[in-house]
């Protein structure tokens, strides 16, 4: 006999989204590789690459790219958030990342000794990612 009262499974709010307006759409983009094989966390900011179209975990150092007089250093911009937590390799991968949203901006991750700036929420605003602050009840 079935038993309709069964408990089959529960949900935990990590608090990450703030609200369902604008809608959290998500997209592919290719995560550039690691050192070493690491584990990202759903809520890390992505900076999106000028050079190459990869995206990093903010707040990593710009790469330079060329050699002699075409050396270019990239311009790291906010661009989306990762929307699962993901294990990277030393190969470039394909990751889900949120593009729009409204987030809860103390529940983000960037990388290790790097603070979120005013000029990169505003950088994720104009891609269509609002941020805000979760009230802890």
């Amino acid at each position: 006999m079935t038993k309709l009262n069964e408990n089959v499974g529960s949900v935990e709010y990590d608090e990450l989204i703030n609200s369902a307006e604008p809608k959290a759409d998500v997209f592919n983009v290719t995560l550039r590789a690691q050192a070493a094989e690491t584990i990202l966390k759903r809520g890390t900011v992505l900076a999106l690459s000028d050079a190459d179209n990869k995206v990093v975990v903010l707040g990593t150092a710009a790469k330079t790219f060329g050699e002699g007089a075409s050396t270019k250093t990239e311009n790291l911009t906010a661009n989306c958030i990762l929307s699962d937590d993901v294990t990277v390799g030393t190969k470039d991968c394909i990751v889900v990342a949120y593009r729009t949203g409204h987030f809860n901006r103390n529940k983000l991750i960037v990388a290790e000794g790097y603070t979120l700036a005013h000029s990169d929420e505003e950088e994720l605003r104009k891609v269509g990612i609002l941020l805000d602050t979760a009230l802890n009840a």
